[in-house]
């Protein structure tokens, strides 16, 4: 007795692992906390670091692709589901014995196991169930291995000297994976032209040189969202950056504000100004337009619902703009292309794994599982059944099916 406990129990957890949708469940936990921390901006435990989200997506990758030989096995086998899994609870009775029942399923196409009391019809659903998990293995292991790899850096840079994207410093804002290390593949870099947001370059463009890894120049013109190509590396032109250094002063002798705020383009233009920023200094708000083929700036100055300076100056033409007894001067203008270099991620092959993984979801679908249960009864026999082809070879009516509790 205590044997068959045993075994009944170890069939359950065998089954809860290669079978039950909800042993998924587990590897979506630190997702989810990731995605909360995201949402709530709260620094939630797992969610600060990137590596126990890297792991889950390995140890998720690995569970599937034991899935996936599991039910690969299957294939081979008489019976393939089992009679322990997905076992219904009505009971259909006919008035046929139950060899004779089993006879004229196997003549359908059903194969029984030993005991001859549960069998199965081989169907393209299980080859479905087999296709979803070699799809979903080749999406996530790709997407782990391109994460241990990763690399993502930004720098903004302008018209000037040459500077080298192998050293990790120049970058602004930089994320690496794991086992990244080699970037001895990335070029130096010198920007001999900007060109500004126009119909031909709606995020603006770059024109560059690159000094690759062997010694050889290559002159090239980035636009947004078209990359070059270093080696394992994409290098993006993905925005221009305008930093204009604004000084704001009262009654020519108190500064109100001073300073560099950041303008980046606007999705759409705003009374033909293209690019936007802003700033806060104590109670001061502040909002900063900027037309680059005009070289005009608007400035607007609030202190809460009262507005303090609504005045436009052109750079490098007018020394400063008043309004009332507000002075306002722009004695610098940076003018910055953010570069973005990222390493490569094998999209191709993921997308062909979530193909491949909808494909299956689809055959799967489709074609559902015939399985059967036949037990002996007084009059006739009765059986369990997932489908509906056992009713259909046995001529099952209506009002022959009976529910038990």
């Amino acid at each position: 007795m205590e044997l068959a406990n045993h075994m009944k129990i170890d069939s359950k957890l065998s089954r809860l692992f290669f079978v039950s949708p909800w042993f998924f469940l587990l590897f979506f936990i630190i997702p989810l906390i990731v995605i909360l921390s995201f949402l709530l901006h709260m620094p939630l435990p797992l969610a600060s670091s990137k590596y126990p989200l890297l792991a889950n997506n390995v140890c998720f990758s690995l569970f599937v692709l034991i899935r996936f030989f599991y039910y690969l096995a299957g294939l081979k086998k008489k019976i393939r589901y089992g009679s322990e899994s997905g076992v219904p609870r009505r009971f259909t009775k006919v008035a046929l014995s139950m060899d004779s029942a089993r006879t004229s399923l196997e003549a359908a196409g059903y194969l029984f196991d030993t005991g001859g009391s549960y069998g199965e019809k081989h169907d393209y659903g299980y080859v479905g169930s087999v296709i979803l998990y070699a799809g979903f293995f080749i999406v996530l292991f790709t997407g782990s291995l391109d994460n241990l790899y990763q690399f993502s850096g930004t720098v903004q840079y302008g018209v000037g000297s040459p500077i080298d994207l192998r050293k990790i410093t120049v970058f602004n804002k930089v994320s690496v994976g794991p086992v990244t290390s080699d970037l001895s593949t990335l070029p130096q870099m010198r920007i001999v032209k900007q060109f500004f947001p126009s119909a031909t370059y709606p995020k603006g463009a770059i024109e560059a040189i690159f000094k690759l890894s062997d010694g050889r120049e290559q002159q090239v013109i980035l636009k947004s969202p078209e990359p070059f190509r270093v080696g394992a590396y994409d290098i993006y032109m993905s925005k221009m950056v305008y930093e204009p250094e604004i000084s704001i002063t009262i009654n020519d002798s108190n500064t109100v504000f001073r300073g560099k705020v950041i303008l980046e383009q606007l999705p759409v233009n705003d009374n033909n100004f293209g690019f936007y920023g802003t700033f806060i200094d104590g109670l001061i708000t502040g909002k900063v337009y900027f037309q680059p083929e005009k070289s005009l700036l608007k400035v607007i100055v609030n202190q809460g619902a009262l507005l303090l300076l609504d005045t436009e100056l052109v750079f490098q033409s007018d020394r400063l703009s008043k309004s009332a007894n507000f002075a306002v001067t722009c004695e610098k203008m940076g003018v910055w292309s953010e570069i973005y270099v990222v390493h490569g991620r094998h999209m191709s092959v993921i997308f062909f794994g979530a193909a491949l993984t909808f494909v299956g979801i689809f055959i799967r679908v489709l074609f559902r599982p015939q399985r059967v249960w036949l037990m002996e009864a007084q009059e006739g026999s009765v059986f369990r059944s997932v489908g509906k082809d056992a009713e259909k070879q046995l001529m099952v009516d209506d009002f022959q099916k009976v529910q038990f509790s």
